[in-house]
């Protein structure tokens, strides 16, 4: 592994990740429903919708990537607990075990 990029160590790498999801989730989600609520709204109130969806719904989708942020970064710091080593396949099986844990929570229709 590349020795020139250091990480946060574990405890606090969940945090940061946390936040950092937090930010880019509400920052994306503010800019598409700001263009949604512009788009569905009726031509005499456009602005004002615009910014009534964006407050309302910027904040959860930030939330909703949060908590994918931190359930990724705790799998991850938990295998490399595990396995005593940080390598490619720790992110890759986080990122797997992620994406259950998050499909098991929905309700999907997955057989």
């Amino acid at each position: 592994m590349d020795e020139t990029y250091q990480r946060e160590p574990c405890p606090y790498r969940i945090l940061d990740d946390c936040g950092g999801a937090f930010a880019m989730g509400s920052v994306g989600g503010a800019l598409f429903s700001l263009a949604k609520g512009y788009r569905n709204a009726p031509p005499g109130a456009r602005f004002g919708s615009a910014l009534s969806a964006m407050k309302t719904r910027a904040p959860v989708l930030g939330g909703n990537f949060a908590v994918w942020g931190g359930l990724y970064s705790t799998f991850d710091c938990m295998l490399i607990g595990i396995r005593k080593k940080e390598d490619p396949w720790n992110s890759i099986a986080s990122g797997a075990i992620t994406g259950g844990v998050l499909m098991a929570r929905g309700k999907s229709n997955w057989p």
